[in-house]
């Protein structure tokens, strides 16, 4: 099958809060920048890999076609917004290689179940929609500002985010309700790099619906472990 005219980039720390190493750790016998890697070499004409750590760089010099960034320590921090490593990422290519494609992918490494399908369908969305700004994958959620999502307060008070004038007392009284699941996020080149807000729901950005195995995020200890005994039960 034929690749994607795009760039994926793969954007993956050294640190992480909730993980040691955690772009290091190992789904079925591979670790999560390998699987991210070798799905955007299967799906887009383009890889890009940013990374701060010389072990995740080590691993991407492992294979062909992919473009390694040695991030600076500036651009890794806990608060970094994703948006300007994306922009340093293009701008180090562009000015080394050669002009990136229009469609720029950010494909976490933390998304293992992202399927190759999904890439490409999401792709032709985005394509359709040409007045599209971005698209973000999301997935369904039971949760809702006005039914359970709350505030906790001092003296442990609690309040909706949204309360209604009239109560809601069942799930069957509100629209299905959405998250922005990390799994795929897809830019037009010139959006992202003149977008100085680092927003990433825009006026024209267009939503993908992914299943609920592909929108496990891993960010602490008990995603990974999840996240491993699907993959057991997957391969049985």
């Amino acid at each position: 099958m034929s690749k994607l005219n795009a760039t994926a980039i793969i954007a993956a720390r050294a640190n992480s809060k909730g993980i040691k190493n955690k772009n290091l750790q190992n789904i079925n016998k591979k670790n999560l920048v390998q699987i991210s890697i070798e799905q955007s070499l299967r799906t887009c004409e383009t890889v890009i890999l940013s990374s701060d750590s010389a072990d995740i760089n080590e691993i991407g010099r492992q294979y062909d076609g992919v473009f390694i960034i040695d991030r600076s320590a500036e651009l890794a921090k806990d608060e970094t917004p994703k948006l300007p490593v994306l922009r340093n990422a293009i701008e180090i290519y562009e000015k080394e290689v050669g002009e990136c494609s229009d469609i720029i992918f950010d494909l976490q490494p933390t998304s293992p179940f992202r399927k190759d399908d999904s890439i490409r369908k999401s792709f032709e969305l985005f394509q359709k929609h040409v007045d599209s700004t971005n698209l973000v994958s999301i997935s369904l959620t039971s949760f809702h500002p006005s039914y359970n999502l709350l505030e906790f307060k001092e003296n442990n008070e609690v309040e909706l985010l949204n309360r209604t004038s009239k109560p809601i007392t069942g799930r069957n009284m509100l629209p299905d309700t959405y998250k922005m699941d990390g799994c795929i996020f897809i830019w037009r080149k010139k959006i992202l790099m003149t977008n100085e807000e680092n927003r990433v729901i825009l006026n024209n950005t267009i939503g993908y619906r992914v299943s609920e195995i592909e929108s496990l995020d891993i960010d602490n200890q008990e995603d990974l472990d999840y996240a491993r005994y699907i993959s057991e039960k997957l391969t049985e």
